[in-house]
Parts: C-alpha cells; sequence; structure tokens
C-alpha cells in the first residue's frame, strides 16, 4: 500500500492493531473516524493517524475524509455496519473499496453491496486474532502474526481487489489466507470462535463453591477460560445475529457432553477411553494440517 489510502472507522482493538501493523510495514497515511474524541486525539499524538474527525459532531470533516478516500477498513460493531453505509452513502466515490474485519458476515456482507453505489466495492474479512482487552490503547502491531485472514469474496470482487486485500494481510503478518462464501464462513465459525466463547463463560458460570477457586487452577482451567474475559457488547451482537449456526453447534456439543456423562454414570471405562482417543487423535491429526486453533490469540 502507498500513501494516502485508507480511513479508518473505528479506533478499537482491531482498527489499532491494523493500522500499527501495517505502519511498521507500508509508507501508509491515515485518517480515523470514531464516535468518540479521546482515541483519536491520542492516535494523533501517536503518530497512528494523520488526520482524523468524530463521528456525530463534526460531520463536514467525516464526509469531506470519506469523499477524498479510495480505501475505507470498518471496524466496527455487526449493528453498526450496514447503518454507516446508509448514512455516507453519498460519500462514496466510483472505484472505492470498502472493507470490514467484523467476524461475522453473512447477515450483511452481501446486503452491504447491493446497497451501494455502482463501481464501489464491498469486501468482507475476518482477521482471527484478538484479545481479552479491548479498546486503543490495547491495540497491537504483532496482533496479527501467524493468525489466519479470512476473505469472504462476492460475484462483486475484482481479483485486483482481494490481491490487494490478501497483499495487506500478508503486510501485518497473517500466517494463512483464505476466501470462502459470507455465509459458510459463518457457519464454520460458529464451531471455531463462537461456541469456544460460550463454553468458557459457562465454566467459570459453572462453579458455585465459595473456596478460593483460583488457588486450585492450573495451566488447563486457564487455557479453557481465556476468553471468558470478552467485549460483551460485540459478542453478544456476534452471537445474536449468527443464532441458528451457533445453536446448531450448541446442540452437537450438548450432544457430546451427554455421550460422555451416560459413559461415566455407567463407569464404562472402555467406551471412555475410546471417547477421550477419538478426540486426541482428531486434535492430533488437525495440528498435523498445520492447522493452529489460536490463531494468532483470537
Amino acid at each position: 500500500m502507498n500513501k494516502n489510502e485508507m480511513v479508518m472507522v473505528g479506533l478499537g482493538l482491531m482498527g489499532t492493531s491494523l493500522i500499527k501493523a501495517l505502519k511498521e510495514t507500508t509508507n501508509l497515511w491515515v485518517a480515523g473516524l470514531d464516535i468518540k474524541r479521546e482515541p483519536l486525539q491520542r492516535a494523533l499524538a501517536d503518530q497512528v493517524l494523520q488526520e482524523s474527525a468524530v463521528l456525530g459532531e463534526e460531520e463536514e470533516k467525516v464526509r469531506a475524509i470519506l469523499t477524498n478516500s479510495r480505501f475505507i477498513v470498518l471496524a466496527l460493531y455487526p449493528d453498526g455496519i450496514l447503518d454507516f453505509i446508509d448514512m455516507y452513502i453519498d460519500c462514496f466515490q466510483k472505484d472505492t473499496i470498502i472493507m470490514d474485519i467484523c467476524g461475522l458476515k453473512g447477515a450483511f456482507v452481501e446486503e452491504a453491496q447491493r446497497r451501494l453505489p455502482e463501481g464501489v466495492e464491498y469486501v468482507g474479512t475476518h482477521p482471527m486474532a484478538g484479545k481479552e482487552k479491548s479498546g486503543y490503547e490495547n491495540g497491537d502491531s504483532e496482533l496479527f502474526l501467524g493468525a489466519s485472514f479470512i476473505i469472504t469474496p462476492t460475484a462483486q470482487n475484482r481479483p485486483e481487489t482481494l490481491h490487494l486485500i490478501r497483499r495487506m494481510a500478508v503486510a501485518v503478518g497473517c500466517g494463512r489466507i483464505r476466501e470462502i462464501a459470507p455465509k459458510e464462513h459463518d457457519r464454520i465459525i460458529a464451531y471455531t470462535s463462537q461456541l469456544p466463547h460460550v463454553m468458557a463463560a459457562a465454566l467459570i458460570r459453572s462453579w458455585d463453591g465459595d473456596e478460593d477457586v483460583v488457588s486450585y487452577t492450573g495451566g488447563s482451567f486457564r487455557d479453557a477460560t481465556r476468553v471468558a474475559e470478552i467485549n460483551t457488547k460485540l459478542w453478544t451482537q456476534l452471537f445474536c445475529y449468527n443464532r441458528k449456526e451457533l445453536r446448531a453447534e450448541l446442540e452437537k456439543y450438548q450432544k457430546q457432553l451427554s455421550i460422555f456423562m451416560e459413559l461415566l454414570e455407567q463407569k464404562d471405562e472402555e467406551q471412555m477411553d475410546h471417547f477421550l482417543k477419538a478426540a486426541s487423535e482428531r486434535k492430533i491429526a488437525w495440528k498435523t494440517k498445520g492447522d493452529r486453533y489460536d490463531g494468532g490469540r483470537g
């Protein structure tokens, strides 16, 4: 990427981390938009941004920034994406690329493209990375190192646009780049990302004792509950938008728990060993294929 190319909409963890990572490998000029003034001021002081405007307060400047940009990245919650497009649709010029980095796709990618003027391209992407903390102050240029980067192209995406996005993913350090249809993305993510977050929250909530349980935890408990400390507003939206797919994965998980509980009740050591061995062998097979579940810590 060259100079004067990007507007970042949303200076939270993901948007800030993406800018910081790109600035380490490119000569990138970035304008930022956010509903809060404070992260914009900090980003300007840190030279993460070169220009900024507050959404809802500095609308003339916001519109000027968007009108002059040909690459706009939306680091927004799912609820805000279509609303943003509708509000500023008159600012998007021909040959502009609008890219989101949201963890959900089927609910809005194709609809966003349908609403946009002819010649404006929408690309859904999902960097599989994250932290337990949110906000500008937790932005990390190394967040995407080794992470998977998912692109969900539509029929309107040009090959050169997808090539640009892949180059960007490589520039920030992503380890694997995959392309998949938006709805298929959501089906798989329900298992690989959303279900583990629900499992972690449920595990934390299941303890009803009075003991100092933290003193009795080890690595397995820390690993299993790490993602229980999350941005609850964001993940509530992700879960609800993808409720059909997530429910299906929860039902399959409940079935496996029921099988194990029956084996435990019957003290069936042989079948319990088979249950655990089958899981272990699948995990080893997936690791052998190079699939890393920590995928950038997200």
